[in-house]
């Protein structure tokens, strides 16, 4: 039964006890907190309206996810397409030291990890100083997942971990990208 937004509000809370969850329910709750809404016609910074509040509108934020089943796996959820991106891990020892990270703070968290990637050239082409609006950003992001798991009955967990292991193990460039923040998302135990 559909839930009213005051209950959801009401009742989200950190899962700390968290299982995995299909990767399919995860996505949808990406995408119910970040698809386009609405898109700028003809604006080259290619601003839209979504669920979660950014600065100018330009949605720096891409959300990856971290999934341990066999063996590891990076993906960028694409929230203008609404697809998952698998990216070449270049350093698995980076990969594997997030995840001991993120194990020593929530040892009952068996659930996909998500990484926040900030891209400081998308907001700094449109500000002057854009540091704290990329940082105001990820904390409204991480909100407004946080709402949408407790709105499709999942776990979630903001965790004390940029996440910055993780784009070094896929290669990104730090001055190109930033670790804002992670957490665990699956089903709550």
């Amino acid at each position: 039964m559909p839930q009213d937004f005051a209950t959801i509000f009401e009742s989200r809370r950190s899962i700390r006890r968290i299982g995995p969850a299909p990767l399919r329910e995860i996505v949808n709750t990406l995408a119910f907190a970040t698809r386009p809404h609405f898109v700028l016609d003809h604006d080259p910074h290619c601003r839209s309206r979504r669920p979660s509040l950014s600065s100018g509108a330009l949605h720096p934020i891409d959300p990856l996810l971290i999934e341990k089943r066999r063996s590891f796996r990076v993906m960028r959820y694409d929230a203008w397409t609404h697809r998952l991106e698998v990216l070449v891990i270049a350093r698995s020892e980076s990969l594997v030291r997030f995840v001991e990270r993120c194990t020593e703070l929530l040892p009952d968290a068996m659930g996909t990890s998500i990484v926040f990637a900030g891209y400081p050239g998308r907001v700094a082409a449109v500000y002057e100083n854009h540091t704290s609006l990329l940082w105001r950003d990820a904390g409204a992001l991480l909100q407004t997942v946080a709402l949408a798991a407790a709105a499709y009955g999942l776990g979630f967990c903001p965790l004390g971990v940029l996440g910055g292991e993780v784009l070094e193990a896929i290669g990104l460039d730090p001055r190109d990208c930033q670790a804002l923040g992670s957490a665990v998302i699956g089903r709550p135990r």
